[in-house]
């Protein structure tokens, strides 16, 4: 072919080309085509996308793990005199209270206890038990899980029976084993050893009513009481088993 000739045929293409696209019609034609495979492509990024997260999520979290917990429980004890209609608050620093090294603090348990002899005695045979209030502050001193809804921070009793009271300490600790899903040991482990749970100062605060009687028995009627406080913190530290 001369040149002459190549010159006429690449002339003849670009007049076609022109001609097509000066037509209105053909560029509205053109700019749907271009949309449409903008949203094609577009769509199936998107699934494509979708499709690979899911597999990767799925492959992240396929493995099963039991967490067990090895519990140690630490316990402090203080006994004071209360008078009548006497509130006092007690402080409990649980730095105090000893674990071994790598043990976090999952719970607190408070029992109160009253004087043994408030419910009567060979001597004082129609003594009566005493009205005692007890609960646990949230003064913002101790780190815990204040709004956990089997927390029982406050009680009372008049009839001689212990007032026991519970905080949870560590987000999501109740004592029990539990089933984790997780891609590896380590993952499985993450949400069981976080610092800073269960520090800090626990204050229980205790009320006493002393109930009288009218007539005098044969010893002087006491216008007090000697209540014990007791606290058992609960450590623990985690293991993780594969069970599949």
């Amino acid at each position: 072919m001369s040149s002459q000739e190549a010159e006429k045929v690449e002339w003849s293409l670009a007049d076609i080309v022109g001609e097509i696209f000066s037509i209105r019609e053909s560029n509205i034609a053109a700019s749907i085509a271009v949309a449409v495979i903008l949203i094609s492509g577009g769509s199936n990024l998107f699934g494509w996308t979708q499709t690979e997260y899911a597999q990767a999520k799925e492959a992240a979290t396929d493995d099963q793990w039991l967490i067990e917990f090895n519990i140690s429980v630490s316990t402090m004890v203080k006994e004071e005199t209360w008078q009548d209609e006497e509130k006092k608050v007690i402080e409990f620093y649980m730095d105090e209270f000893v674990f071994p090294d790598g043990y976090y603090i999952g719970a607190v348990k408070v029992i109160v206890k009253p004087d043994a002899d408030s419910n009567g005695t060979t001597l004082d045979p129609i003594a009566q038990c005493d009205s005692i209030g007890a609960n646990i502050r949230n003064d913002g001193e101790l780190a815990a899980q204040w709004d956990f809804e089997d927390n029982v921070l406050s009680g009372q009793d008049s009839s001689c029976e212990w007032i026991v009271l519970s905080l949870q300490t560590y987000p999501g600790y109740e004592g029990d084993d539990v089933n984790s899903s997780a891609a590896n040991e380590f993952q499985a482990l993450l949400p069981w050893s976080e610092s800073g749970w269960g520090e800090g100062v626990l204050a229980v605060e205790v009320e006493l009513d002393v109930n009288t009687v009218d007539e005098l028995g044969p010893v002087t009627q006491d216008d007090d009481e000697d209540i014990t406080i007791e606290v058992e913190v609960s450590g623990f530290i985690a293991s993780a088993m594969l069970i599949n």
